[in-house]
């Protein structure tokens, strides 16, 4: 098997890889890929992207969080009925800060939709509750 030239691979694909790849059987390719994630931060164009699939990657868990919690498949329901739920957020979006500045993040709800958005970073991002999403 021919080694993987990751010198040449854009920041997406780095991230991917150090996600997929398997730490214990391959540590060296591990750390030349995180070697060159670092090279690529130092570019804000790359870094930008970087952030962008690190909170990206944030807010599909937290979809999934969300649709796997029964008070939260409750909850717009009950904000129609109760005027204190109205304030309130679903228990996946509690305690949850920024993956990137660890700021705080403006969540809200209309028709189905969640938005996720971070001001300290310019960052957003939309899903369906039917798990469709997208980053904006």
């Amino acid at each position: 098997m021919a080694k993987p030239d990751y010198e040449n691979y854009t920041i997406a694909e780095l991230f991917d890889c150090r996600e997929q790849i398997d730490k214990q059987a391959w540590p060296e390719r591990y750390q030349e890929i995180r070697k060159y994630i670092a090279i690529r931060q130092q570019d804000p164009k790359q870094n930008r992207i970087h952030d962008e699939i690190v909170f990206a990657n944030f807010c599909q868990a937290l979809s999934y969080e969300l649709s796997c919690s029964i008070d939260d498949n409750l909850w717009p329901l009950l904000k129609v009925f109760s005027k204190s739920a109205r304030s309130t957020k679903p228990a996946a979006f509690e305690d949850k800060v920024c993956p990137v500045c660890s700021g705080d993040l403006d969540v809200s709800h209309k028709w189905g939709r969640w938005k996720v958005f971070c001001y300290a970073c310019n960052i957003g991002y939309a899903f369906q509750e039917n798990h469709q999403s997208n980053l904006w």
